[in-house]
């Protein structure tokens, strides 16, 4: 007898290219049948005839706080918000900041009873830290040669890669980025790379220093959220034109929407706005005694000045037909970008893409924009990250793979988050049954 069997359901896997009616069913956690007919199991679940996909994968999720590199950093908040999603593995330590060790980083996990599958990488942010080097600072070759060391380390103990975040630490040399991606391709581990600069002027430049880097170490490449980074008039394009032609190893993530997050003191607003497709307007801040209201320059000039950690959200940050156009690149996957805070008193803040980033895709860009079909969306979110980060045993229904798996109404699948303090983490409608491991996490009454 099997442990749970979820049978009249629309199997429909990316990684086997199954579309049909059918049954699935879970022995130790794993996948141990898929097929027409049900199986007898301790526990059977009639889905009803809606899509049962492996789990989502979220391969750019974010901690609850990087100030304090003394100890692990636990994505509690995040993790509850993915699961109602039916994200069920998540990517953590992106944009070069990460917890300072990785080892201790997972045994806080397992100790926490964190329920969904959490993976990190090793920033460089982190790593420029840990070895006495500033954000304005250049490292030297002894410097390097110890982040070197600390990444080796990180990789033994179970990071998935590096996270580059070459805005937030300007000082960040190319001697530097290229040691530790040759040190990535040694090891067979991607390298994500927010890239130097997130404006029109600065796009093509910020792109050819992937492309030569990439080109110089022959390290498997993540473009993090590529749009937020290269937009305005034919970036995307020339973009899209100039990483097929560089014959790298290159993919990119994107989050369904056009709004920034972001530290209000980090180097990314050194310069004000001149260069943003935004102004000092559109910047709501998220986290702190304003969250909810809207910047002004005095807000702005006064929450800089006091180096008080502050989360913004940036709206009109990008055209959303540049999101449009990454998501319809093959290579492209989804990334969250998600980060939640949960405040003393238990309300929660942060940007709404952490909460409703696929049913986003489901609903408004597969049903409603048919910007690509419905496999193609499970795709951008199942087999494709599994593979890029070489995570083997998710992102599939096949035999012996995580029993990891969402059933959800294709028709009825809604992004329902806003931004705002507690409404940022509201769960989709839509999803139906959320299993990790073969267990059910969360089914709707």
């Amino acid at each position: 007898m099997y442990d749970l069997c979820i049978y009249n359901a629309h199997i429909m896997d990316p990684a086997s290219g199954t579309d049909c009616m059918g049954a699935v069913s879970v022995k130790d956690k794993k996948i141990a049948c898929t097929g027409p007919g049900k199986q007898e199991a301790g526990i059977m679940i009639d889905a009803g005839g809606a899509v049962l996909s492996p789990g989502f994968l979220d391969i750019h999720a974010h901690e609850d706080d990087y100030t304090d590199l003394s100890h692990a950093l636990l994505p509690r908040q995040i993790a509850e918000c993915a699961l109602r999603t039916g994200i069920t593995t998540i990517v953590t330590g992106n944009c070069g900041m990460s917890s300072p060790d990785a080892a201790e980083y997972y045994r806080g996990v397992r100790e926490a009873g964190i329920p969904i599958s959490c993976y990190t990488l090793m920033g460089n942010v982190t790593l420029r830290r840990l070895t006495g080097v500033g954000c304005y600072d250049e490292a030297s070759p002894e410097q390097i040669r110890a982040m070197c060391g600390l990444l080796e380390k990180a990789l033994h103990d179970g990071a998935v890669g590096a996270s580059f975040g070459l805005q937030y630490d300007p000082g960040t040399s190319y001697a530097e980025e290229e040691a530790l991606c040759r040190v990535l391709k040694e090891h067979d581990r991607i390298a994500c790379c927010h890239r130097r600069w997130d404006f029109p002027e600065k796009a093509r430049e910020s792109l050819s220093e992937m492309l030569r880097l990439s080109a110089d170490t022959g390290v498997r490449m993540e473009l993090s959220h590529i749009a937020a980074n290269l937009y305005g008039k034919g970036v995307m394009e020339y973009a899209a034109k100039a990483i097929g032609e560089s014959g790298g190893d290159i993919s990119c993530d994107m989050y369904p929407c056009n709004a920034w997050a972001t530290a209000l003191e980090s180097a990314v607003f050194d310069n004000g706005f001149d260069n943003f497709n935004f102004s000092v307007e559109d910047v709501e801040i998220l986290t702190g005694k304003y969250a909810g209201q809207y910047c002004t320059e005095e807000l702005f000039r006064e929450l800089r000045e006091s180096r008080v950690s502050v989360r913004v959200a940036c709206h009109n940050a990008m055209p959303m037909e540049d999101v449009e156009r990454a998501y319809r690149l093959p290579y492209c996957m989804m990334g969250t970008d998600g980060q939640m805070r949960r405040t003393g008193d238990g309300h929660l803040n942060g940007h709404p893409r952490g909460a409703g980033s696929p049913a986003r895709i489901l609903g408004e860009f597969v049903r409603e924009k048919k910007l690509f079909s419905l496999m193609e969306g499970l795709r951008k979110m199942t087999s494709l990250p599994a593979e890029r980060f070489g995570l083997s045993g998710k992102g599939s229904l096949g035999v012996g793979k995580d029993a990891d798996i969402v059933v959800f109404d294709p028709d009825t699948i809604e992004d329902r988050a806003r931004f705002g303090v507690d409404v940022c983490g509201i769960p989709p409608a839509g999803i139906r049954l959320v299993a990790a491991g073969g267990e059910i996490l969360f089914r709707e009454e």
